[in-house]
Formats: C-alpha cells, structure tokens, sequence
C-alpha cells in the first residue's frame, strides 16, 4: 500500500497542448542516432547510440561537427553523457532487456577533449535491488540518462514496468561499484535523457503506444544535495513535426533548452529549442481536469470531459487495457478492471488529449 500511496500523491497531470518549439539544427551522420548531449563551458557535445562510432563530437550553433575524440573503448549502447568542472562521463549502460552485467561509465580528463586517441577510465557497476537478470521488454534497469556533479553521478532508471523513475548513485572515482537507490522520482514518461545545473534538473523522454505514439515530453525540478525537491516539478509535453523518438536534453548557452530526437520515418535527426514559461509550482490538479474519485473501485467521474468521448485505460508499459464511453454525467463503472495502476486518456471540454494516473483498488 505504500508503494500505491507514493504512486498516488506522485500524479501527474497533462494536456497534449503545442508549446513554442523551434528546429535549432539538424543532424546528419555519425548522430542520426544521438542519444547523449551536454553543454560544457558554453560547448556543445553529443554522441551516437550503440554502434555508431565511439566519439564524443564537439558541434557548432549549427549542428556542424567542428572537432572530435575518440575514446579506445567500443560503443556497446551508450546512452547519455555528462560533465563536471574536470571530466567527462559517457554512460554505456544501455540495457534494453535488463540483461546486461557489463554496466560502465566512461570517464576522461576535460583536457583530452579534441585528440585523437584517448583511453578513458572505467566505473563499473551493477544495480543493488536487481537479483533477476531474466530478460524482459519492460525491465526495470535500462539507463539512458545521467548527471554528474563534483563528486558524484546520478542515473536515472527508464523502469517501463514500475513507472517509477529510480535515482542511483555512483562516485566519480574509477572503480567497481554496486549503485544504490538514493531517490525516486515519477516524470509521467520513459526516462531518456537528463541534465542538471544551478540545482534544476531536466529529464526528457516519450510516453509509448498510447493514443499518440511516443508522446514526447520534458520534466523539470529541483534538485539539491543528490536529492530530488519533491512538489517542485512540472511537466511540459512537446508538440513538434515528425516521428522522431526524444534521446536528449540539457540546457542552451541562453538557457533554453535543447533536446534532440534520433532520425526515424524519413525525418532526419535534428535538435530543437524550447523556451518554458515561468510558472509558479503547485501540486494541485489543473483547473477543469481530474478523476473523481482518485483511488476509485467501482465507478469513475471525469470532470471537464467532451460529451461523447471515449475514455482509454492503460497499463504503465502502455497497453490498452479497455475502452469505455462516459455517461452523459461522465461517469463510468470501471468495477470489472482489475487493480493497478493506469493511464487514463481522454478529450476535455477544450478537445485536448488528456492523460491521468489512477489508482483503481
């Protein structure tokens, strides 16, 4: 039950409405498949997917690769990069069936950026709460997101089957470590990309198979000390041209943020800015939205709802458990789900795509 309480007091709630994004650059090969990005002293830095080159590329403002380093280890599936004041960190930790015990990061001294053969360091690690290395679509321990600070890194699970984004920590040292939980946070998303500075941290990832396919959205918080700054986060979704799969994200130099999204359907890869507005926080549910009651057992309200719409229940990996149409008060006899937790999706007042966590008991 305090697994469901947490999961509860953690909703998140959304609109699927347009922000203002525009196309900073697009991106040809070796990063048709980017899936790590950062800014280092007003640089930018990225790298491809498991089995693109094992470089780390230096670009322009225009997405034009202006210097490149090689690292003497091979690209298994990295996933994400980060920088602190002296290093650089490429996380090869990609682990889609959660099979993996090879996890590393790659570490290498800020002043070997641009030549042309450097051997970096090693931190290898394992994950302290899995015991199950039995392969699985929705494993809880695939990685594509980290942040580094001075003395420590953080990963942050994409867990496709909990729906709880865990925070693991890990020193900055080379060496063999078991990575602990040290926090959690809950993006309403698979986590893919992640970056931190002045205490803000920024997550990046795609809701999949749902009514849109891999909605794209961000996540922003505060974060101090390692630990996430709970009540303190919004979520934005994206709303851009195209099928590309969001991999990255992390500040601009101006401090908008950019985030990148791999090359798919015909669509190049490209990265795109994104200036969020100021807002203030609040826990609370957006006016106009929101399932009533929230646990429900045997019948559901939709407040703010389109007369007519069909309303979708999903599992947390994404799949359509069942479709029902609301009664002319919005309600629903929702007695025959079994208990979990779902995704609800439907159209409000305003014809907006609405999604929603429930707890059904």
């Amino acid at each position: 039950m305090r697994l469901a309480l947490f999961l509860l007091n953690c909703t998140a709630v959304f609109t699927l409405s347009a922000q203002t994004i525009q196309k900073w650059y697009n991106l040809s090969a070796p990063l048709t498949e980017i899936s790590g990005m950062t800014v280092w002293q007003q640089r930018y830095f990225a790298h491809g997917d498991g089995g693109s080159p094992a470089m780390v590329f230096e670009l322009n403002a225009h997405g034009k690769i202006i210097d490149t380093t090689i690292l003497i280890k091979p690209n298994a599936d990295w996933e994400d990069m980060a920088a602190n004041n002296t290093h650089f960190f490429v996380g090869d930790f990609g682990n889609n069936n959660g099979t993996r015990k090879d996890l590393k990061i790659l570490k290498f001294p800020t002043d070997s950026l641009g030549k042309s053969k450097v051997m970096p360091e090693v931190i290898s690690f394992s994950y302290a709460d899995q015991t199950d290395f039995t392969s699985s679509t929705f494993t809880n321990y695939d990685c594509e997101a980290m942040v580094a600070t001075a003395d420590s890194l953080y990963l942050f699970s994409k867990s496709k089957s909990s729906g709880i984004c865990r925070v693991y920590s890990l020193p900055v040292n080379a060496g063999t470590y078991i990575a602990q939980v040290c926090d959690t946070v809950q993006p309403p998303f698979w986590v893919t990309g992640a970056h931190y500075s002045n205490n803000r941290l920024l997550l990046s990832g795609y809701v999949p198979n749902l009514i849109f396919s891999l909605t794209p959205l961000i996540y922003t918080c505060e974060m101090k000390n390692g630990r996430v700054q709970h009540g303190t986060g919004k979520t934005y979704p994206l709303t851009y041209t195209g099928t590309r799969q969001v991999e990255t994200i992390c500040f601009s130099n101006t401090g908008s943020i950019l985030f990148s999204g791999e090359a798919y359907g015909g669509d190049s890869a490209a990265v795109f800015e994104l200036i969020l507005p100021a807002t203030k926080t609040n826990r609370s549910q957006p006016k106009g939205h929101g399932l009533i009651p929230n646990p429900a057992k045997d019948r559901l309200q939709l407040q703010n709802s389109k007369p007519g719409s069909y309303c979708g229940f999903y599992n947390p990996t994404g799949r359509l458990i069942d479709t029902i149409i609301p009664d002319n008060l919005g309600e629903m006899n929702i007695q025959h789900l079994p208990g979990g937790i779902y995704w609800v999706g439907y159209e409000n007042s305003e014809g907006r795509k609405v999604f929603e966590r429930l707890l059904k008991y």
